[in-house]
């Protein structure tokens, strides 16, 4: 396999174990205002940056609140578990170390504020290896789209063509891929439901970072 010289990792699903804390953290904020639940709200809002949803929330349920508000009070509900209580994924840090070692330059890319991000990465003794941490909010739209994707590469000095993208969520991978990415799919519970499209989506899909360890990805 050829070499890659820049790597954009996804972070919340693929470097940490955090989506069992946003599993319903939509439907705490609504429920705190009154306001009742759709059944498929996880759905409809696991693909949109913190901004869109909070757009979608004053549109869809009538909240008056600035949308600057809204993202504040759902920071407010989870950053807890960002300061004390998410823990790494395995063989996260030791493939980390094995691309710095190859000198690979790496950047995160999230959906998640980036002082949360950092936050969560740096008690997790992970930050010092990125480049730096961008969050979707940056560009306005969430992963269902390339621009986070075009920002990282530009901030690292890279091409699409010597760039590898690390993502567990299968409408992120599908972008990364038809932008012409090298994509590494990253199994997590949270989206066990479509490994199969990841399967056939990804360049290479894997378990855990172990897997990619034994196989030298870089």
């Amino acid at each position: 396999m050829r070499k890659y010289r820049y790597a954009i990792f996804d972070m919340d699903g693929t470097l940490i174990d955090s989506m069992p804390a946003w599993r319903n953290l939509g439907c705490d904020y609504l429920k705190g205002k009154g306001i009742k639940v759709p059944e498929n709200l996880n759905e409809v809002i696991s693909a949109m940056s913190m901004t869109e949803s909070a757009s979608f929330f004053k549109k869809e349920f009538g909240i008056r609140d600035s949308s600057k508000q809204i993202i504040s009070d759902i920071n407010e509900l989870i950053k807890d578990e960002y300061k004390y209580k998410i823990p790494l994924k395995p063989y996260v840090k030791e493939y980390l170390s094995n691309l710095q070692r190859n000198k690979v330059i790496m950047c995160v890319v999230t959906a998640t504020p980036v002082e949360l991000a950092e936050v969560v990465l740096k008690r997790l003794e992970v930050l010092s290896y990125f480049s730096f941490v961008i969050c979707c909010d940056e560009v306005g739209v969430g992963k269902s789209k390339p621009d986070i994707y075009y920002l990282a590469i530009k901030k690292m000095g890279a091409n699409i063509a010597d760039t590898m993208v690390y993502e567990d969520a299968d409408y992120a991978m599908r972008t990364a891929k038809n932008t012409g990415f090298y994509t590494i799919g990253i199994y997590d519970e949270s989206t066990r439901k479509s490994k199969e499209e990841m399967q056939l989506l990804c360049d290479k899909y894997v378990c855990s970072f172990q897997c990619l360890l034994k196989n030298k990805t870089s």
